[in-house]
């Protein structure tokens, strides 16, 4: 990109866009959800801008705004963004209900003719701060972060495209989608949206899939020894990555998808938009059935290795659940907590080591029990908790042989191989287990990515994996329970989300109930993408999670089908600062790679 020049820099419509701050407030929102209350509070600027027709339609669509800053020693603009646009006629202000009708109707006609003409008409524009300053240097303008508030009165210029340009998108970045409002190409790191975690927030049918598939496709260009593994209880991904699954790329516990072609069609779910894409119908079903024939589905059996292996993490994360929740145990579960973390430091030990491992250390074994027997007699002995803290302390004591793959298994493969696989085996584009019962994702989900883990730990540090959880709300429930192993799996995630950024281990959630998240892991997203949501509820976690002004996330209303927000601390040029965006289609990448297919 080439500098921005000052006088590029805002672009006012021929002068036909004219407008001043009028008013700066904070706003706030509450919203009651699942016993919990958010209140959010938003900073808000109301733009006073002349009427024109013109300026009235380009303001609904996404757009920045410069106020005007005086300051000592150099022009200053602060960079807000447009969230809400009403034009106003000077008489509508005079229309009353209580009026009679015909006399209301009269005003309303003389409104009509007026919008034109008169010059006291104005449209009434309501912002939020990006909290980017742009000051000039030697007439060249650069954006900084600033906690400036704007001088009421002051003039609002638009901001022009280049300058929009140079604010949002990232020079040699990846493109990932059209900026909406400008239609131009949106570019972000990529590699960063892997690193550092990334959300993909929307209900049903608003294309997270799709969006998710089309991001995988474009790591893959330019990361080509990314490994990626997607978990899958929904069969959408098959279909929707099918050109990049090879042999053995598709793992399942699911018996009818093992023993014939026509289990794994059933399974999976074709998008009606593909096939009325493609010529003819059955297009999909001979490409999958193609997949199954040629050896593309392989038997995930979590029976193979060590089907119940508890990690120091799933400790950790049952007393960080009852330390933050108030009830009975606190006290006892936080100082727990300092234990093990004194433990983890002097034995250089991290959340993925093994009890059975831990058990095999005397030293180590017995301050583990000796805490955890303290932390049972902090809390009623008949409780869940102590009953969790005496199940572990009966694990350390006597570990249960690990049952190994008989002979005459060698075509099933367990988590903990999958593990070895992704690090240490062939290269594969994607690999995809899919779990119709969400228990078996969630099983097979912790046990990868412990092992996984501590793969890393041991050397394989260098080679960067990205982890696809599907329907999140399933792995990491703000709720969770042993029996039904989303105490398992939301320990698993939320380690790998603490500690994947330095292991090149990423993870990558999507799920249409926000609210119904582990709130510790959502916090360790660094990037989201969110569509519809209809929930406030949901719309205000993401608010509070990301530090963002509600009133932007009431525009995801407007938002079409794979139409997004995107927001990120570290893919995008500016931190933090809210874009909407057209993203591609993945399923024009499938209906090129059917017909290439079908012409072979």
């Amino acid at each position: 990109m080439t500098e921005l020049t000052k006088d590029r820099f805002i672009d006012d419509m021929d002068g036909r866009f004219v407008c001043r701050l009028r008013s700066h407030w904070t706003s706030l929102v509450t919203s009651k959800a699942r016993g919990a209350e958010l209140t959010l509070q938003s900073n808000v600027a109301m733009l006073d801008a002349k009427f024109d027709l013109g300026v009235l339609d380009r303001l609904h669509e996404p757009c920045f705004v410069a106020i005007e800053r005086p300051s000592t020693g150099a022009e200053n603009w602060l960079i807000y963004e447009v969230v809400g646009v009403k034009a106003t006629h000077l008489q509508e202000q005079g229309v009353d209900t209580s009026m009679p009708k015909v006399l209301r109707e009269e005003f309303l006609r003389t409104i009509e003719k007026g919008w034109m003409d008169a010059k006291e008409n104005w449209i009434d524009v309501t912002s939020f701060p990006t909290g980017y300053l742009a000051r000039t240097r030697n007439e060249h303008v650069e954006f900084s972060r600033t906690a400036l508030t704007p001088l009421t009165g002051t003039p609002v210029h638009m901001l022009s495209l280049e300058a929009t340009n140079e604010f949002v998108c990232v020079e040699e970045g990846v493109e990932i989608g059209t900026l909406k409002g400008y239609g131009i190409p949106f570019t972000v790191r990529i590699s960063d949206l892997i690193r550092y975690h990334t959300g993909i927030f929307g209900f049903t049918g608003v294309g997270k899939s799709n969006l998710v598939s089309s991001l995988v496709r474009k790591a893959l260009r330019v990361m080509p020894q990314l490994r990626v593994v997607v978990f899958d209880v929904s069969g959408e991904y098959v279909v929707n990555l099918m050109d990049k699954v090879g042999k053995g790329s598709i793992l399942t516990t699911e018996r009818e998808i093992l023993e014939n072609p026509e289990g794994l069609k059933v399974s999976q779910i074709i998008p009606e938009t593909l096939e009325d894409s493609l010529d003819g119908p059955g297009v999909v079903e001979s490409a999958l059935a193609d997949v199954h024939r040629k050896g593309g589905v392989r038997k995930l059996d979590l029976s193979t290795t060590r089907m119940a292996d508890p990690r120091l993490g799933m400790i950790t994360h049952l007393l960080s659940n009852i330390a933050e929740s108030g009830e009975t145990g606190v006290t006892g579960a936080s100082v727990a907590l300092s234990s093990i973390a004194e433990l983890m430091d002097e034995c250089g030990f991290d959340e993925s080591v093994r009890l059975r491992d831990i058990a095999s250390k005397a030293e180590a074994k017995g301050k583990l029990v000796d805490l955890l027997q303290t932390f049972r007699a902090s809390v009623h002995e008949r409780s869940s908790n102590a009953k969790e803290a005496e199940a572990l302390v009966t694990f350390l004591s006597n570990p249960p042989p690990q049952r190994r793959r008989a002979k005459g298994e060698s075509l099933a493969i367990g988590p903990e191989d999958l593990a070895h696989e992704v690090l240490a085996g062939p290269k594969s584009d994607v690999i995809i287990v899919y779990c119709a019962d969400p228990k078996d994702g969630r099983e097979a989900t912790s046990r990868y990515i412990w092992e996984l883990l501590e793969m890393k730990k041991k050397g394989y540090s260098s080679v960067n994996v990205l982890t696809v959880l599907d329907e999140a709300q399933e792995f990491i429930p703000d709720r969770t329970k042993r029996e039904d192993f989303t105490e398992m799996s939301s320990a698993a995630v939320e380690a790998l989300l603490r500690q994947g950024r330095k292991y090149r281990a990423g993870c990558w959630l999507s799920t249409q109930r926000v609210a119904h998240l582990n709130v510790n892991a959502l916090q360790q997203l660094h990037s989201y993408f969110a569509s519809t949501l209809p929930r406030l509820y949901d719309r205000m976690v993401i608010a509070d999670a990301y530090s963002l002004e509600y009133e932007v996330l009431d525009r995801l209303a407007d938002l079409e089908v794979g139409e997004w927000l995107f927001v990120s601390y570290k893919a995008s040029k500016m931190r933090n600062v809210p874009v909407f965006i057209k993203a591609e289609n993945n399923e024009d990448h499938l209906v090129r790679y059917l017909r290439g297919r079908k012409g072979q």
